[in-house]
């Protein structure tokens, strides 16, 4: 979705007050899950450049967990590709997953110490797969060696460029979205420039596109073959922390809550109720069976996911059948969002295309 534009001129006759339920998605959701983000990221800047000055077992130890804290707060974010988050590709800079090994290597080799804009060179070679790439390995014990040997300057050097780039990007994204909230609040129509449109279809394409295909699909090869699901296997390279995969459900279920809170309107810092697009279709009337079916979905894939090893090498080691399961119920509520509530209710159009074959 591209941020921008303006539409105060609905084309339908809900009374709804719009503009309360994107005040509460900015103030008490949006900024607040940014906020987290960019406390998580300044620790994580402070136990690098704790690390780089001194490459000790426990500044690696303190290093690491402070990237799965910012890894976490990331889960919150990532839906909100509008306005600046889009024009900068803050979320492909940020999470674009797997790692692609050769390219951090050759911007290691190559003394890279700055990462300006985006490019699809760097696809795989930035944000915390990268980072996770460097402080993990595919072998921990060289770790430190890397950082102490000829080419620890090098390797210094792109793990400051790395956690600089993404702490930057989201200080630009966080300002320009504090700026900006008058516009946001009150662009309440279903035109594809309008912020509620582009907010439900961020919404709806986190939901289907972020979590389930890219950190459920991909992994089980659902989308490899045609028709889809029709040569399941596991490919474990696939998961979304790679380096560290004890993590791997943990940040599934964070980005799980993250969709919910919009969903019913939840403030992310207190869990206080707020207006969310639940409480939309509430009030557009005739949908108690559709809210009910959503609510149900949502437990059914909650429990499904709860099955899920911590560990998603170790779930896929067994097999598939558990992955497959929460991907499905998930896919389910993919189409009562997209279907049901956003175009059949909300009256706004997918301002995506949908090329996986699926036809969700």
């Amino acid at each position: 979705s591209c941020g921008g534009g303006s539409d105060t001129n609905p084309n339908y006759n809900d009374d709804f007050d719009r503009s309360s339920l994107l005040e509460n998605i900015h103030d008490n959701i949006i900024i607040p899950a940014y906020q987290n983000l960019k406390n998580d990221l300044q620790d994580l800047d402070t136990k690098s450049n704790d690390f780089i000055n001194s490459q000790s077992q426990q500044n690696l130890s303190l290093l690491r967990q402070a990237w799965v804290n910012a890894y976490k707060s990331w889960q919150y974010v990532e839906m909100f590709n509008m306005g600046m988050a889009y024009d900068i590709s803050y979320s492909k800079i940020g999470n674009s997953y797997p790692c692609r090994e050769e390219r951090v290597n050759s911007q290691i080799s190559d003394s890279i110490s700055n990462i300006s804009s985006f490019s699809g060179l760097l696809l795989g070679a930035t944000g915390f797969p990268a980072i996770g790439f460097m402080i993990y390995g595919n072998d921990s014990t060289t770790i430190i060696e890397n950082y102490t040997g000829n080419d620890g300057p090098k390797y210094k050097a792109y793990l400051n460029a790395l956690i600089s780039n993404l702490a930057q990007n989201t200080d630009i994204v966080l300002n320009n979205l504090e700026s900006t909230r008058s516009s946001y609040i009150n662009s309440t129509g279903t035109s594809q420039t309008s912020s509620l449109s582009i907010t439900v279809n961020d919404f709806v394409y986190y939901c289907e596109k972020i979590i389930r295909t890219a950190k459920m699909g991909n992994c089980i090869n659902w989308f490899g073959t045609l028709p889809p699901g029709s040569s399941v296997q596991p490919m474990p390279s696939e998961i979304e922390s790679y380096y560290k995969p004890d993590i791997c459900k943990s940040l599934l279920i964070n980005s799980i809550q993250s969709a919910k809170m919009m969903y019913t309107g939840e403030h992310f810092v207190n869990q206080t109720d707020g207006i969310g697009f639940r409480d939309y279709l509430s009030d557009l009337g005739n949908a108690d069976n559709l809210i009910n079916t959503i609510d149900n979905q949502f437990i059914d894939l909650e429990n499904k996911v709860n099955l899920l090893n911590d560990d998603f090498t170790q779930e896929l080691a067994t097999g598939t059948d558990r992955m497959r399961d929460a991907f499905l119920s998930l896919q389910n509520l993919v189409t009562y969002f997209k279907s049901d509530m956003m175009t059949d209710r909300f009256g706004i159009s997918p301002d995506y295309a949908d090329n996986d074959g699926d036809g969700g």
